[in-house]
């Protein structure tokens, strides 16, 4: 390979700042359906083919060949054009639409080099055979003495074509291309797709003529003229145009005279090398300059998406959180003692008439609850029965409302509704979940009595709670340890507090004041516990959906960074 003297002087930051953007480029994530998740997606795309197509490798090696890409509409006569501008036959034109033959590029054989590795298109496969018939993408490579050093013509799919892969290798080769040769016939020129390709040329800075084919002699004035006035609109007002009237071809090719205007002008950038330079000059300048403007705005959508998720995340802490603090107060104010646990406890003291004729001493208290527990069944059975009904049923309402507010206030967002319609477990509870908290509830219970055991050891104490049995024991405990009247009102609130105090006393008689006060706090942050630990158990799903829709940490910054250490290069 002969080495060319490099004229295109770059900053020496320039190739490892692109290196470095590239990467991050790449390691954008968008895990979320935001409402501008998929224009990201389609930008982080442009972006890498702008950097891996053609700006890393020609910062590399400015001196490669000048890559000319043949672009058009479907049927606009690219392949001819490219033949007739070899000479011969190297390109064949599709007969059936849409056609979906790969691309295919003729380079002089002494750059063959060039186009043999994966300087450029490195997703493409090379194949020099025209029968090749593979499914893995490909460019086939065609060595030609008609093309000069420094010059490769490209020949692509169509831009308009049905099939989305091909519309999409027709963008990407664009993105690989110095000068973008777009052919255009005189009744579709106005196209709007054409226009989309040309509008994005100017914003990626790709040098572009115009070849307008198969013009009507008598249209030739109004049509070049209308197409002139396009183009200055669109900021391209620079461009050449050539016109190639609407012939007869001869031998599959365009007539010399035809193509001469055009053909010439393309080879010259190959043959003249101040002419080439300019073109690579132009093209290598404007795409780096159009670079760190896509990168803000890419790292903008990426920074849509982190606090897209941190929304989620503060809606799963938000209601979890409220949820666990209004269970921990719901089991120390009274909540619990209301309805069926204060008519078994009524039924546990011997009598509904006990709190009207309630007198200060203990002493009755204790007869009628020893005449309760030592009867022919277990009097205290009933009222734990209630009171782990009744906690229970405080569970499950905190822990619905947590489950049920978080999803909608998930889906109350294009990006959480779709976390949920794929999880659409998320927005219940399961079928064994009253199961699983009666089971929690249960053990807690049989907890506060092993407390009762512990902690009565004395002969004074044993002999008392043998008088009113572990269970009864346990269950005025389970009471003394929701005391409390904040979330009951009316006649409920004045017996719940009645049965506190009675409770308490009867307690305290048998334990003293401080180990009484000791064992409720123990026995209720126990349950305080297990209970925020069902809350964490329905929350874990919420948390494995946000691990699942994780976005990078700070990938928005790192973008920005990458594009302003390119941006100080330039």
């Amino acid at each position: 390979m002969t080495t060319r003297s490099n004229s295109h002087a770059l900053a020496p930051g320039v190739a490892p700042a692109l290196g470095d953007l590239v990467r991050r480029v790449r390691e954008a994530r968008f895990p979320l359906r935001t409402a501008d998740a998929d224009a990201g997606r389609a930008l982080q795309r442009d972006i890498d083919d702008q950097l891996t197509d053609y700006l890393l490798p020609r910062v590399s090696d400015t001196d490669a060949p000048l890559l000319v890409v043949v672009g058009g509409s479907t049927g606009s006569g690219k392949s001819t054009l490219v033949n007739s501008i070899v000479g011969r036959a190297v390109s064949t034109p599709g007969v059936l639409r849409p056609t979906t033959r790969w691309p295919v590029l003729v380079h002089n054989p002494e750059d063959s080099e060039y186009f043999t590795s994966d300087r450029i298109l490195p997703a493409l496969q090379r194949v020099v055979r025209p029968e090749t018939d593979l499914e893995a993408p490909q460019v086939r490579l065609v060595a030609d003495e008609n093309i000069p050093r420094g010059l490769a013509l490209l020949d692509s799919p169509d831009i308009d074509s049905v099939m989305e892969s091909n519309r999409a290798l027709a963008r990407q080769l664009l993105a690989a291309a110095d000068l973008w040769l777009f052919v255009t016939t005189a009744a579709r020129y106005a196209d709007a797709v054409p226009w989309e390709l040309l509008r994005t040329s100017v914003e990626r800075g790709t040098t572009v003529a115009m070849v307008l084919d198969r013009v009507p002699p008598q249209a030739n004035r109004e049509v070049r003229h209308h197409l002139s006035g396009l183009l200055s609109e669109s900021g391209l007002g620079s461009a050449p145009i050539f016109t190639i009237p609407e012939l007869e071809l001869v031998d599959g090719l365009l007539p010399d005279a035809a193509v001469f205007p055009v053909r010439s002008w393309v080879l010259n950038l190959g043959m003249n090398a101040a002419a080439r330079e300019r073109v690579i000059s132009r093209t290598l300048t404007g795409a780096l300059a159009a670079v760190p403007a896509k990168v803000r705005e890419l790292a903008g959508i990426v920074s849509g998406q982190e606090d897209a998720h941190q929304r989620l995340v503060t809606a799963v802490d938000e209601e979890f959180e409220r949820s666990a603090a209004e269970l921990s107060d719901s089991l120390a104010d009274g909540s619990v003692l209301r309805g069926e646990v204060l008519a078994r406890w009524q039924d546990f003291v011997g009598t509904g008439q006990f709190f009207r004729g309630l007198e200060p001493t203990v002493a009755r208290v204790r007869d009628r609850i020893t005449a309760a527990v030592t009867g022919k069944r277990d009097a205290a059975e009933p009222l734990e029965q209630a009171i782990e009904s009744s906690v229970a049923l405080l569970i499950r309402e905190q822990t619905v409302r947590a489950v049920s507010e978080t999803a909608v206030r998930w889906q109350s967002t294009p990006e959480g509704r779709a976390v949920v319609d794929a999880r659409p477990d998320l927005a219940r509870l399961p079928r064994e979940f009253d199961g699983e908290v009666g089971r929690m509830i249960a053990d807690w219970s049989s907890g506060v009595n092993d407390l009762v055991r512990e902690v009565g050891q004395s002969k004074r104490a044993k002999a008392r709670i043998l008088s009113f049995g572990v269970n009864g024991v346990g269950a005025v405990l389970m009471l003394v340890v929701f005391a409390g009247t904040g979330g009951l009102t009316g006649a409920e609130a004045g017996i719940a507090g009645g049965t506190a105090v009675v409770a308490g006393k009867l307690l305290d008689t048998i334990f003293g004041d401080q180990v009484t006060r000791d064992l409720a706090r123990t026995a209720r942050e126990q349950l305080v516990e297990r209970a925020h630990a069902v809350l964490e158990k329905h929350r874990a799903p919420f948390d494995r959906a946000l691990a699942e829709t994780e976005v990078p940490p700070r990938q928005a910054g790192v973008l920005r960074g990458a594009g302003d250490r390119l941006e100080e290069t330039l």
